[in-house]
């Protein structure tokens, strides 16, 4: 007899410690692709945020301005924003690690949050608005669509990933994932004081919800079940995990049992999600562990990357290896490979993913190192000064394309990842967002090309929920960039026509 499969169906190891989810299987859905228990209905949404703490171009210089090595050039396309709209444009620089899924995501220009140029007052904010104190005054507008009225890394209202984390409540082991890649501030002397929050469930610091920066801790909590709180437990599961025995060997004869009931297609799709699965056990065991409350796993007896140090000086010019990184790629990396997983295995249907802070100072040396650029400066600095001979829009259009290359692996590994008649992707969307556009400075309301800015702002929208429209570039004539959200949001089912204070979606990408 055919083997029918609950959704949410775990595979319980011996003793109950263990239970590995399984991902969507034919043998969970009916002809129609729908989930079997239920007969009707589609497959569940997912919803999705990834953020970068950068602006999207560099103070005094205009958008095809910019120093290398010493040498002033003009050269157009490294700005975010193609020159043509619609679909068929050419890919900028930003956007060259989605060459490949230009079909399956949209690009939304030109967006601005408002503010009063003419009164910097708290009780002159327009709603929606921008308090005029940057970086603090652009966050609330930004990720809640409610009014800031001082310079507080806050919320004054839930932002979308809460609001549709909701609509779900209950239906899902986890109501949302929230992590975040970049662990420390990495300005001497400062801390992140709010720069590390973009997930609120309702206004202010009572709302904010604490992002999990340990990929090997919100690895044990999404597939093992459990995050051991005595230092003896954990000591003995990381002994385990250490010495690979994979979590996988606790479920292995659940596993082979139904390996042996389920059809071709489901056998093929099993062994792919357990072969996953130990990939990011062998993967997160490189990645050293940052302690949650009293749970302190062992050290990894192989070479780790380490926590990166403070900056040396103001973080412009002076950085040196070593300092201000802590591998932050490799992290977003396996988060991105976090979030793929729980949605495959319907754990949860909603996930943040802060690649780097508001206001962040991590390092770029590094990664510009690898890009074949290195630049001495942190990415708050980058966007200001750069270094003495890199500065202006290529850099600050490098780091973009960085952060948006976290997006665009998440995007096709959901691309890959079969479901129904379709695709994972095709059940999604997801929201890549910078804390600032490239516009008039917030603070004195005139200064052109200005990093401090909430003009000429960007997002991504990519999968295909709710027939988002993608492949298309879409310049609005200065929409608040929560209505590029709330199009996403009703993308993913939500049935709103606002979030805080905005109202109102992109109409061009409603299908």
């Amino acid at each position: 007899m055919a083997l029918k499969l609950n959704r949410r169906t775990f595979l319980v190891g011996v003793g109950g410690g263990v239970a590995v989810s399984l991902p969507v299987l034919d043998c969970m859905l009916d002809d129609n692709g729908n989930r079997a228990e239920a007969q009707t209905g589609s497959a569940p949404s997912r919803y999705a945020v990834l953020f970068g703490g950068q602006a999207l171009g560099g103070d005094n210089w205009a958008e095809d301005n910019y120093m290398v090595g010493g040498a002033r050039t003009t050269e157009t396309g490294h700005f975010i924003a193609p020159a043509e709209t619609g679909a068929g444009y050419t890919m900028t620089t930003p956007l060259e690690p989605l060459a490949m899924l230009r079909d399956d995501f949209s690009i939304v220009t030109n967006m601005a949050i408002p503010f009063n140029a003419s009164d910097a007052s708290a009780g002159a904010v327009p709603a929606g608005g921008a308090y005029r104190d940057f970086h603090g005054g652009g966050k609330s507008p930004l990720l809640s669509g409610t009014r800031s009225t001082e310079a507080s890394f806050s919320c004054n209202g839930p932002t979308s990933d809460q609001v549709i984390a909701d609509m779900h409540d209950g239906d899902t082991t986890f109501r949302h994932l929230v992590m975040r890649a970049q662990v420390p501030f990495y300005l001497s002397g400062y801390d992140h004081s709010g720069r590390q929050y973009l997930s609120y469930r309702t206004g202010g610091r009572s709302g904010r919800i604490e992002a999990q920066t340990s990929p090997r801790n919100a690895y044990l909590s999404l597939f093992t079940g459990f995050v051991p709180d005595d230092g003896a437990a954990a000591a003995r599961l990381d002994f385990e995990l250490r010495a690979r025995r994979s979590v996988l060997d606790l479920v292995s004869a659940k596993r082979d049992r139904v390996l042996a009931r389920v059809g071709r297609a489901d056998q093929i799709r099993l062994e792919r999600h357990f072969d996953e699965i130990r990939a990011l056990e062998l993967r997160i065991a490189s990645i050293p562990p940052i302690a949650t409350g009293e749970c302190q796993m062992l050290p990894d007896p192989g070479a780790d990357p380490s926590v990166g140090s403070d900056n040396s000086g103001a973080g412009s010019g002076d950085i040196t290896g070593g300092t201000g990184y802590s591998n932050e790629h490799d992290r977003a990396r396996v988060m991105c490979d976090l979030i793929h997983m729980a949605f495959v295995c319907d754990l949860t249907r909603v996930a943040t993913l802060q690649i780097t802070a508001f206001q962040s100072h991590m390092s770029v040396l590094p990664v510009s190192t690898d890009f074949g650029y290195p630049a001495y400066a942190d990415l708050h600095e980058l966007g200001h000064n750069g270094d003495t001979n890199n500065r202006g829009q290529f850099h600050v259009s490098m780091m973009l394309q960085w952060h948006i290359s976290h997006y665009a692996y998440l995007m096709q590994k959901l691309k890959d990842t079969p479901e129904g008649a379709g695709s994972v992707l095709d059940n999604s969307a997801l929201v890549f967002t910078t804390e600032a556009g490239h516009g008039r400075q917030l603070n004195d309301g005139s200064s052109p090309n200005a990093t401090h800015s909430v003009e000429n702002m960007a997002m991504l929208l990519g999968g295909h929920a709710g027939g988002l429209v993608t492949g298309q570039h879409v310049r609005t004539s200065g929409a608040h960039p929560v209505q590029a959200l709330i199009t996403a949001m009703q993308a993913a089912g939500y049935t709103g026509d606002s979030l805080g204070e905005v109202t109102g979606n992109i109409p061009e990408l409603m299908g």
